[in-house]
Formats: structure tokens, C-alpha cells, sequence
């Protein structure tokens, strides 16, 4: 059945998929492209809906017709960009990588990298600038939107379908108002907080062969369009920003726009906008790799402008050729689809082989838990006590607490404490202070309200701890001790019974440690704060993973060093943090700098041992050869006051 084609429609996904791609090349102001996505939501159910729905109508509709066509149009050229990005993965990736990367290839064939990625989601979770298949989530949320919806207009009668998909849409919604300070991932990675964005443009669907609301609503063009626009240079609210620019996006669907010059321009960067947005993302993500840190600005321009080429030819020679070509049996596709999937699942595996070390660096770079992983209290209660596994003995002396970069202390002191034993209690992220927590005002991140509230009680539990541990005497507290830009972060601090919002700032962050500090020694405890490692803008652990496998390095930190100006620079706030801590805490500061930095640069590696995990946190070698060689243990029982 012939569908009407619309320009504006074109035009909108060109709007879409160009905000996401600026977004994620980071260029301008965009700091909420990523609504581009909720653009393209909105789209995918209001044609998705007008299309069964008006088949269901004139007796047409066949689900595997629908499957059918779903599969030519889409799959192809997906399956083209995850092998294309498959066989680049082994020479661009980590072995780090590499091994998170099968899981990857796994969840975009079986369209569940929504899910998937929820699930990875934590402190030490793959950044999304290494994660080459990330931006899959969204076509699995589309997916799986496509899978429910044509079983409920089927299935229920037709006076039905505005009533079930309106409460669909209150539903996710409120739902997505109620988790976003609980579990922000959640809400911005899986259908039932994502199904309103699509059941908007299905609402929409059933209301558009309404001509009085399209009248009506043509009067809104201009500033629908202006918001569109506008919105994602700044945020309110998440969830605010993405329901503005869904209803929005909604007004221009139902109000048609006329072809124009403008319009048909944007319409052609429509017609490629899934290739577009099926490339940038790979490309973006292995430029990174190969420069280690943000690589300069004509590296990215190049990037993007290779993406469009890219699209171009995968629209020109695989998304049209399927969509328009000769007809291919059911029973063809299908069994070419399950031998590709099967070939596509099995081939990072190959690809890993092909090139695979002597040298293991998945275990050499493997997550500094310590003592253990029980040791992290992240998205667990409060502790009421130290488990057995996170002390070496059964009446220990020295208590490490923080967060992971505490962790990372933990084996070096456990191998070098000798009789005084060692327990560690950490929660990864939480800043070892009193009353308060930082959070993020970012969607998706693991720093949540609720991760908040759980960072204070943790700190408030080790606290009650100690009050019926006299054996432990000495407390060594670790963090990176980052003051993070207040247009990232917010500082979540406990006033009286209630705990407050607030801008973040160096102060509030020095009075908590200070709190604690002076918690702890009205228990009769002496207190050392240990400053974190030197660190580089860029992520070591991979930087010497790279340099020993004799893979691509581009850029300035090729050599894997830290340099010393460049650290003072970009970490002045925290260094000014313990500056101040010791000043009003009365505290000693341990720190690594005397003995990894020597003139212009810090050591990254010591005889051919790793110092670093990734871009700040110790290895399990790193942290064994520094303690030993400092004689850190020892070292932080005699700073102790």
C-alpha cells in the first residue's frame, strides 16, 4: 500500500539525528543534544501507529508482512555497521574493551542494548565514549515498542486504541517522573520510561485525520519549531526538556509543514539519518581510542564529515537497495538473517583471536575492589559491621574508608601491614565525609539523588562501626577528592532530619571531611587522609595497554606520562581541597607525588608493571609495588593524628 511521503517529516529526523551527531562530537554549545533522540521516538510512533492502524482499518494488516518489511528496511544496515565495526575492534579496542564489546555485538543483534547497558550501568561501568554499539539502546527501545504495539491494536477493539494508549503514555510518564531521582539510568534507557516519548506520536497517529486539530495547531509551528531548536543548548529537568520537545515535535506532525528550500535540505539529511546515525557513533568512539583523550578539533570535524560519507553510501548502496529491490522470499530472509546474526554473535571472538597477546591485560587491568567486591558497598545497605572478608585479621588496627580509590589502596597495605592487620569499608563514588554527597544533575548517571542518600547513610554506618571497634586505631581516608564543575554536579547535604539540594561548592565539600575527621577522633581515633595518584587527562591504563600491544597512539600522550603541570593545572581545585582540609582539620596528607614524580613528568609504570587501571585508579600491581616501595603502611600508621 502506497504511503504519503512528507518532507517536513524527512526534515525532522534530519533536524534530529544532526542535534545527536553535534552532540556527540561535542561542538558547540549542545549540552542536551541528546533530545534529538526523543525527536526521533515521537517520529517512530506516530508513523509506526498510523501505518498499522490504517492497515487494521482497510483489513490489510499481516504481521508478518509487517516483521517482514521491518527487517528489509532495518537490519541490513545495521548488520553492515556491526561488522564494520567488528573488524576494526580488535586494532582500536582494548582487551578491556574487547571483551565488553562481545556483549555489545550480542545485545544490538538480539535488539536488547537498552537493557543490557542498564544492567552496566555502575561506578566502573565502561564510559560511553568506549563503548562503540552503545547507541543502540535506542533503536532497541523502538524495537521493542514495535513488538507490543501491533498486538494491542489487533487485539482491542477499536474504541479502545485512544484510551489504552493514553494510558500508556500517563503511565511511563509518571513513572519516569518518579524514578528519575532514584534510578536515572532506567528512566533514560528502558521502554516502560521510554514508551510515553513513542506513545505520543501513536496519540498523535489516531488524532491526525482530525482536521480541526491540525488547524488548530498550525499556529504553533514557528515556536514548536523554535523549542526544538533551542532546548538542547540548556536543561531544566530531563524529563521536562525531552516531554517539551516531544510535544513539540508532536505539533509539527500534525500540523504539516510546506515544502520549502529549508525544509527540503534538512529533508535530504532525513533521508540518511539512520545510516547517519547507525556510523557517527563507531566513528566518534574510535577516534577517541586512537588519541586517548578528546582529540583536537579537526580530528573531530573529520570524523563527522567521514560519517557523512559513510551514511551516504550505506543509504545508496545497502538501505535502498533492500528497501525498493526485488521482493525476497520470508523464508530467504529469514534464514539469511539467523546466518548473518549467528556469523555477526561469533565474530568478535574470531577477530579477538586473530590478533590475541601473550600477555593478559584484562586481568592486569582488571577492577581494584581491594580486598574483595564485597568490600564495595555500592546498591547494597548500609554496613552494620566488617564482613570477614574485608579484614586481614580478626581484630584489625588500620581501617581504610572511601570510595573506589580507597579500594584501590587495599592490596598494597594488605601485603605490607603486617601483624596490625587491615579492614577496609568503601562505596565506590562516595566521598568520605559527613552529612553530605555529591550528585549529578546528568541523566543516566550512577549519581543519582537515591545514590546519594545511600552515600550518607554508608559514611553514617561506618562511623557507628567504629563505635564498637576499639581495636581499629588508625583511619586512612581516600578519594580522588574532585570538586567537580557546579554545572555538572550538585552537593546533597543533610540539613537537621531533611536532606537538601544545593550548589555544589569547594567549602561544603572540606567542612564534610572535616565532620568526619572530627567524628572519628571523638572515638578516640587518629585519622590520615591520603591524597589520590597523580593523574593525566586521559586514561592510562589503556594509554599502557596500547603502547605494549604496539597499537595506533596518537597525540601528546603517547608516551604514557603524566605531566606534572598539566596535573597541578587541571586538578588545582582538589589540591586546594586538601590544602584546606589539613589546614582546618588539623590533618596530615599523604601523597604519592615525591616518589612517582621526578622534574616534568610522573611515572606511570614501574618495571614493566602497570601503576594504573585506567585514567586514576591503581592496579592490583600498582598498588602492591607503590605500598612496598614507600613503605606506605607505615608510612600512614606514623601520620596518623
Amino acid at each position: 500500500m502506497p504511503r504519503e511521503f512528507r518532507d517536513d517529516i524527512q526534515a525532522l529526523r534530519g533536524l534530529a539525528v544532526l542535534l545527536v551527531v553535534v552532540y556527540h562530537a561535542r561542538i558547540g554549545p549542545l549540552t542536551a543534544g541528546y533530545l534529538g533522540v526523543d525527536i526521533f521516538l515521537v517520529i517512530s510512533g506516530f508513523l509506526i501507529t498510523k501505518l498499522v492502524s490504517t492497515q487494521l482499518e482497510q483489513s490489510q494488516f499481516s504481521f508478518s508482512e509487517f516483521y517482514y518489511r521491518r527487517a528489509k528496511r532495518l537490519l541490513p544496515a545495521a548488520y553492515v555497521v556491526i561488522a564494520l565495526t567488528t573488524i576494526a575492534a580488535p586494532f582500536l579496542l582494548s582487551d578491556v574493551g574487547l571483551e565488553e564489546f562481545n556483549n555489545q555485538v550480542i545485545a544490538a543483534l538480539t535488539f536488547s542494548t537498552n537493557i543490557a547497558v542498564w544492567f552496566k550501568v555502575d561506578y566502573f561501568g565502561q564510559t560511553a565514549e568506549t563503548m562503540p554499539l552503545l547507541h543502540f539502546w535506542s533503536l532497541s527501545v523502538e524495537e521493542q515498542y514495535y513488538l507490543l504495539l501491533p498486538l494491542f491494536l489487533a487485539l482491542a477493539p477499536r474504541r479502545w486504541w485512544l484510551g489504552g494508549i493514553a494510558t500508556v503514555l500517563v503511565a511511563s510518564l509518571a513513572l519516569c517522573f518518579y524514578l528519575a531521582p532514584q534510578d536515572p539510568s532506567a528512566v533514560f534507557y528502558l521502554l516502560p520510561t521510554r514508551s510515553w516519548e513513542l506513545a505520543i506520536g501513536s496519540l498523535g497517529a489516531l488524532l491526525s485525520t482530525r482536521p480541526l486539530v491540525s488547524a488548530a495547531l498550525s499556529k504553533l509551528r514557528l515556536p514548536a519549531l523554535a523549542l526544538l531548536l533551542l532546548a538542547p543548548v540548556g536543561f531544566i529537568h530531563p524529563v521536562a526538556d525531552a516531554a517539551l520537545v516531544c510535544v513539540a515535535t508532536l505539533t509539527l506532525l500534525l500540523a504539516p509543514t510546506r515544502a520549502n528550500v529549508f525544509v527540503r535540505g534538512v529533508a535530504r539529511i532525513g533521508d540518511i539519518s539512520y545510516s547517519l546515525y547507525l556510523i557517527h557513533w563507531p566513528v566518534l568512539v574510535y577516534v577517541r581510542a586512537v588519541w586517548l583523550a578528546e582529540p583536537p578539533a579537526v580530528a573531530i570535524y573529520s570524523a563527522v564529515a567521514f560519517s557523512f560519507v559513510g551514511s551516504w553510501a550505506l543509504y545508496r548502496f545497502v538501505e535502498e537497495p533492500f528497501r525498493r529491490g526485488h521482493r525476497i522470499s520470508r523464508a530467504k530472509l529469514t534464514s539469511g538473517l539467523v546466518a548473518a546474526s549467528i556469523l555477526l554473535g561469533l565474530s568478535p571472538s574470531i577477530a579477538s583471536a586473530a590478533i590475541e597477546s601473550n600477555v593478559d591485560f584484562a586481568e592486569i587491568r582488571r577492577i581494584n575492589y581491594g580486598l574483595g567486591r564485597a568490600c564495595d558497598f555500592i546498591a547494597r545497605s548500609p554496613p552494620r559491621d566488617i564482613p570477614k572478608n574485608c579484614q586481614t585479621t580478626g581484630k584489625p588496627e588500620l581501617l581504610v574508608w572511601g570510595d573506589s580509590f580507597a579500594m584501590a589502596l587495599a592490596p598494597g597495605l594488605a601485603k605490607t601491614v603486617g601483624e596490625a592487620g587491615l579492614a577496609q569499608l568503601t562505596m565506590s563514588g562516595c566521598l568520605p565525609a559527613i552529612g553530605v554527597a555529591g550528585i549529578s544533575k546528568a541523566p543516566a548517571s550512577p549519581f543519582s539523588h537515591a545514590f546519594g542518600e545511600q552515600c550518607i547513610r554508608f559514611n553514617d554506618g561506618v562511623l557507628a562501626i567504629l563505635k564498637n571497634r576499639p581495636e581499629i586505631t588508625t583511619v586512612a581516608i581516600s578519594s580522588p577528592f574532585d570538586v567537580p564543575p557546579s554545572s555538572a554536579f550538585m552537593l546533597l547535604k543533610r540539613s537537621g532530619n531533611n536532606l537538601m539540594e544545593e550548589e555544589l561548592s569547594l567549602d561544603a565539600a572540606v567542612e564534610g571531611i572535616k565532620a568526619l575527621v572530627e567524628a572519628v577522633r571523638v572515638l578516640g581515633k587518629r585519622v590520615v587522609v591520603v591524597a589520590p595518584p597523580p593523574v593525566g587527562n586521559y586514561d592510562i591504563g589503556n594509554c599502557l595497554e596500547r603502547k605494549a600491544r604496539g597499537a595506533i597512539i596518537l597525540g601528546r600522550y603517547s608516551d604514557c606520562k603524566i605531566s606534572v603541570s598539566e596535573y597541578r593545572r587541571s586538578r588545582s581545585q582538589m589540591l586546594k581541597l586538601l590544602n584546606e582540609v589539613a589546614a582546618r582539620a588539623d590533618v596530615q596528607v599523604v601523597s604519592y607525588h615525591d616518589f612517582l614524580c621526578h622534574g616534568t613528568t610522573c611515572k606511570t609504570e614501574i618495571d614493566g608493571k602497570f601503576l594504573y587501571r585506567d585514567s586514576g585508579h591503581l592496579s592490583y600491581e600498582g598498588s602492591e609495588v607503590i605500598a612496598r616501595q614507600t613503605n606506605l603502611a607505615a608510612r600512614l600508621i606514623r601520620a596518623a593524628r
